[in-house]
């Protein structure tokens, strides 16, 4: 796995290179998770962009945070920021619940490196309390909770159990899990600790998000669960250049349940903006199902 420098860490990602010349594609992974998650949907998008997926810090092969201070979402934006300035400086950039985050974050703070945004349920939670959403924030809080009061009791299985049943959208989907992934998931606990303190942290607002000036598609899964299908409203009240998109039958990893539909939705996007870089975005068009 080639590896870049990032504050003072070494941060490892996965690289699908084809003879398309135009700007990278950059999938920035969910929380807990690492650039793995993208095989699939990488695999799709191959054949016509040259796509980047780097692992944030603790995850996969990357450093864990150097600090100083908690880990935060402009940290892992500084830190997908340093990739793509070592592939031009521009990207067309993905990301996917904590990505989706962190890439609010870079087009915040640095416009100039985005060329297309493609969100697929973010987290803002924050936003949702700050918007007076009583109901999407209680339930994020609620599982939040539930899973740091599990983790505080070691009981890892527990915490775990909370948090894939809810975003599943079933009972019993932990179970259902291999006892591969189980231990996978249950040795990141303190990975996933440090991600909600990232997303209770977050500093994005709906200002920011209103400047954005970026061209954006929205993406959610149907059965994508109340908090995330509030943030995402949120977001597409306040964007002007958004575009939203359900994918039909998913949930919140459609990334990897749904690659096909993902990936055909982040191409298309990708080509509307004519993946011209001098090229102003275009506003006003909105998109839904």
């Amino acid at each position: 796995m080639p590896s870049f420098s990032a504050q003072g860490a070494t941060a490892h990602y996965l690289e699908w290179e084809t003879q398309h010349r135009g700007q990278p594609v950059v999938l920035i992974h969910s929380g807990s998770n690492s650039a793995s998650q993208w095989h699939k949907l990488a695999a799709r998008l191959a054949d016509r962009h040259h796509v980047l997926a780097p692992d944030l810090y603790n995850c996969g092969q990357t450093s864990d945070w150097p600090g100083p201070g908690p880990l935060t979402f402009d940290a892992e934006a500084e830190l997908v920021l340093a990739l793509i300035e070592r592939f031009g400086g521009r990207a067309h950039i993905v990301g996917h619940s904590f990505g989706g985050g962190v890439a609010l974050r870079i087009a915040a703070r640095n416009r100039s490196a985005v060329d297309t945004l493609t969100l697929i349920e973010p987290p803002g939670y924050p936003m949702l309390s700050s918007a007076g959403r009583v109901e999407p924030y209680a339930e994020y809080v609620g599982v939040r909770d539930r899973f740091l009061a599990a983790a505080e009791d070691d009981d890892h299985e527990g915490a775990w159990r909370i948090f894939i049943d809810h975003y599943h959208g079933r009972v019993g989907a932990w179970e259902a899990l291999s006892e591969r992934v189980r231990r996978s998931l249950m040795a990141r606990t303190p990975t996933q600790i440090g991600v909600y303190q990232a997303q209770d942290g977050n500093p994005t607002t709906l200002k920011e998000i209103a400047r954005l000036g970026v061209e954006t598609l929205l993406v959610r899964g149907e059965h994508a669960a109340v908090a995330e299908c509030g943030v995402c409203d949120l977001i597409a009240e306040a964007a002007p250049d958004t575009r939203s998109l359900v994918i039909a039958g998913a949930g919140h990893m459609s990334p990897l349940s749904h690659p096909d539909e993902v990936a055909a939705a982040i191409d298309v996007h990708i080509r509307r903006r004519g993946d011209r870089p001098d090229t102003p975005p275009q506003g006003g068009e909105r998109a839904g199902r």
